[in-house]
């Protein structure tokens, strides 16, 4: 992506929107909110009997006063509750300015690069009493109207909102929506209210513009879908009964990723449409057809026929992509509404020419709980080398100040220095590598290592997809069998540790990485291919829509992670995941659908929770039967985040049962980590003293 185009917008809070009332009392709020940060850090440890008394006498009244306030200050929001509030222009200070990426939205709308722009605007939530306002009546700014837009599934995490002006809205609703209207979509039945946000909101992701796409050479065909065998830990979310199982576990092989022929892309890379995101995966299904004698035929998801070669398709997409497809008759319908109405088609994140330098994070390397102190010296080697070379390697130098080929976009210092390197000498520079050097050892102290390995897209066994789709096989041998991996990233690699975040139970998935001459021959790209065997997908919680894998190729920590996964004898967790009921779209369900999104939505807290457990004494000190229940207590901690990760789709959290939150709660009162003081800025207060957990002794 072209990163230096950017837009620069107004992000504002609900405050920015308040009536003369609520200023009045919001600042006097304010003014018992500095009493209270006072009183906080206050030391009363020499304070007398009387003092101890007067100080909490003082501090109940300055609570009791605030929670006064609060109430005064939503009473006024009640009796204001119909008004259309207007922002208050004298808020709108540079500091409320934000940048983002140029879009669809910001090109279909003509926001012009480089220029502040007051066509759209973030708001972010403090009070939901007046956000819920905002959205049900939009908002006046200049005598212009605004009205609720989106927001993505970023955005509801972090409680904001897209407002757009509506007389824009009105002139681009088709061409945004790809002619589909909010009364269209309810007479199909409606929809779940953060689908359609989320899926509204790829029009606001950052891609550029795909000049030459030609929706005609593009069809939608059925995802590749099988049940594959394998044991698994299978987790109810009503019961919270684990049970180790041999099951069939249904996979949608192709979730979030269709095929494009190598003429037309070399590289993979992630779409954006109206109403269509996902990865582009370059595979040659036409020469895969003339090869294996198949024919060319093939059924749309509508169930038209179409001749690949005849027609041209150049792209096909799969059904897990094309997000509303049960709102148009036919494909035909879509493209010529695409066609009708100038909707654009968006790349971004194409596949890199040079893979930078990856690092490997606290959550994985937490879980590796059997490490003696030899094998931490041999895996912290590469990151000790890069401190070392960093006072004494022109290359290493020039490799933190972010001058390698990976980096297309270089600032003019870095430009410079690739000119120039012996610029490294002067005094500005040097101030810099001693910050930077500074900022490593932190880094490194957080357990965010130096690793031989690369990011790298995760894809399908695209033959195997070839032979469901073309030849009719519903259980396709495709080119990879069970525990098998291709990535030629890593050619003299036998085997490979596939990871991916968030990682909070035992997600390595080493593999086999098989090169032969025949995978060479239709697998060209840089991706990690899965197997349509294996249930990867399952450990790592990945789509195929753009997701990437952290994929390590170090002998020497394989053997230490394989030791691990043997010692936890560790297998894929599985439940069930809940569906997202469809509702009829109006201003007050997509409140009710944000409202919950907003107030549930936390997975911080679990992961937390997590990295409690795992560096908590239990897995040093521990008995067997100890860490067993610990190691259950993880798996269910896993199962509630990756709800929560959906709620804001799903609006459905399980329940704990009561004797299984007693013994959740045993594991998670205590503090956080010590290395949360390196790893998220915490204070010695905030976590628990150091003990013997691997990433406490970096």
């Amino acid at each position: 992506m072209a990163l230096n185009k950017q837009i620069h917008i107004y992000s504002v809070d609900t405050d920015d929107f308040y009536t003369h009332e609520e200023v009045q009392i919001s600042r006097k709020m304010n003014r018992y909110k500095k009493y209270k940060v006072l009183l906080k850090n206050f030391n009363t440890e020499t304070y007398n009997e009387y003092k101890i008394k007067q100080y909490n006498l003082i501090k109940r009244n300055i609570n009791k006063q605030y929670k006064l306030l609060i109430g005064n200050l939503k009473a006024e929001f009640i009796k204001n509750n119909n008004i259309l509030r207007e922002l208050n222009e004298k808020r709108l200070t540079d500091k409320k300015i934000i940048s983002v990426f140029e879009s669809t939205l910001t090109r279909t709308i003509g926001l012009e690069i480089d220029q502040l722009s007051i066509d759209i605007m973030v708001v972010q939530t403090y009070f939901y009493e007046v956000i819920e306002q905002l959205i049900k009546n939009g908002f006046v700014y200049k005598g212009e109207k605004y009205r609720y837009f989106t927001s993505s599934a970023g955005q509801i995490r972090l409680k904001k909102a897209v407002f757009i002006k509506e007389k824009l809205w009105n002139k681009y609703e088709k061409t945004l929506m790809c002619g589909l209207t909010i009364d269209k979509i309810n007479e199909y039945g409606g929809i779940n209210v953060n689908k359609f946000l989320a899926y509204l909101a790829l029009s606001n992701s950052a891609t550029d513009l795909w000049e030459d796409f030609d929706i005609d050479r593009c069809i939608v065909v059925k995802d590749f879908e099988t049940e594959v065998n394998g044991e698994v830990d299978y987790i109810s979310d009503i019961t919270y009964k684990i049970e180790r199982r041999n099951m069939l576990v249904p996979i949608t092989h192709t979730d979030g990723c269709g095929m494009i022929l190598p003429k037309i892309s070399r590289k993979n890379f992630m779409i954006r449409l109206p109403w269509v995101k996902g990865l582009l995966a370059s595979f040659d299904y036409i020469k895969f057809i003339k090869e294996n004698n198949y024919s060319p035929i093939v059924k749309d998801i509508y169930g038209r026929e179409w001749n690949i070669i005849e027609d041209d398709i150049q792209i096909i997409f799969t059904e897990s992509q094309f997000k509303m497809h049960k709102y148009y008759n036919n494909w035909d319908e879509y493209k010529s509404y695409f066609k009708k109405y100038n909707c654009q088609a968006g790349i971004c994140n194409l596949e890199e020419d040079y893979f930078s330098r990856a690092t490997i994070n606290y959550q994985m390397m937490q879980t590796l709980t059997d490490v003696k102190d030899n094998e931490l010296e041999n895996i912290i080697k590469p990151s000790k080398q890069r401190l070392y070379n960093l006072s004494r390697d022109k290359k290493t130098m020039l490799n933190v100040f972010g001058v390698v080929d990976s980096n297309t976009n270089k600032t003019y210092l870095q430009q410079a220095l690739e000119i120039y390197p012996e610029l490294l000498q002067d005094e500005f520079c040097k101030h810099v590598l001693r910050q930077i050097k500074n900022s490593l050892i932190k880094k490194y102290k957080a357990a965010k290592l130096d690793v031989y390995g690369k990011y790298t897209f995760l894809v399908p066994d695209l033959y195997a997809f070839c032979e469901y789709l073309f030849g009719n096989i519903k259980s396709p041998k495709g080119l990879l069998k069970d525990g098998e991996v291709f990535c030629k990233l890593f050619k003299n690699s036998k085997k490979l540790d596939c990871l991916r975040s968030p990682h909070l139970f035992a997600e390595h998935a080493v593999r086999n990485n098989v090169i032969d001459r025949e995978k060479l021959k239709w697998f060209k790209t840089d991706a990690i291919y899965t197997s349509s065997f294996d249930l990867i997908s399952k450990i790592l919680q990945f789509d195929v829509d753009g997701d990437k894998s952290l994929v390590v190729a170090d002998d020497y920590f394989i053997s230490i992670v394989e030791r691990n996964m043997r010692n936890y004898n560790v297998v894929p967790l599985y439940y069930e995941m809940k569906k997202a009921h469809p509702t009829i779209l109006n201003r007050d369900t997509i409140w009710n659908g944000l409202n919950a999104a907003f107030s549930g939505g936390n997975i911080g807290f679990y992961s937390n929770n997590i990295s409690k457990i795992w560096n908590s004494d239990v897995f040093i000190n521990g008995s067997d039967e100890d860490k067993k229940e610990a190691l259950d207590v993880i798996k269910l901690l896993c199962m509630e985040n990756n709800f929560v990760i959906d709620y804001a789709k799903t609006l459905y959290k399980p329940v704990r049962p009561k004797e299984i939150d007693n013994v959740i709660k045993k594991y998670t009162k205590a503090k956080l980590p010590h290395f949360f003081i390196y790893a998220k800025d915490k204070s010695k207060k905030q976590v628990e003293n150091v003990n013997d957990s691997l990433v406490n002794k970096f």
